[in-house]
């Protein structure tokens, strides 16, 4: 179901440079995690906010920050530019998550979800999560739900001790 919601152009521009990542680029001026939400009359989604890598502080857990952005009683969009190693290799990707947490109002919930096909449209992106309870978005969680492959570490962290 279609909701007739636009995208932003500033959200289009902003996907294409998170996912151009070129290593002529300052490393600290990479947009990391990007929120989007939908305008006060639900007629567009627009950015709500950034973290970019020099928004961290030394040691900062990104991945805790992207779990702060999933707010009770309310939706959001993000897309996070996550950093994770397997026992193989290391891996940069990003994820698409649609938040719509099982407090928040139903008709905000339905507007979100009927919304999400509009901005899945200009998102190429390897991983997407629909989630709506606090226990989907433990570190377990969140790995497990990334694929085949074992992933010991999430933003060089071990994934046990998240």
């Amino acid at each position: 179901m279609a909701s007739g919601v636009k995208v932003s152009d500033e959200i289009k521009s902003l996907f294409n440079t998170m996912k151009v990542n070129r290593s002529s680029d300052n490393a600290q001026e990479r947009i990391r995690v990007a929120e989007f939400a939908l305008n006060d009359a639900h007629t567009e989604i627009e950015v709500k906010g950034l973290i970019k890598e020099k928004d961290l502080e030394e040691g900062e857990n990104l991945f805790k920050k992207v779990q702060s952005l999933m707010r009770e009683r309310e939706c959001t969009y993000i897309v996070y530019d996550c950093h994770y190693e397997t026992n193989v290799t290391k891996k940069e990707d990003l994820i698409f998550i649609m938040w719509s947490c099982d407090n928040a109002k139903p008709k905000e919930r339905m507007v979100y979800s009927s919304s999400k096909s509009a901005l899945k449209k200009i998102l190429d992106v390897k991983f997407e999560f629909e989630m709506h309870a606090n226990d989907e978005i433990t570190p377990a969680s969140f790995v497990s739900n990334m694929g085949k492959e074992k992933i010991v570490k999430l933003e060089g962290l071990d994934v046990n001790e998240l």
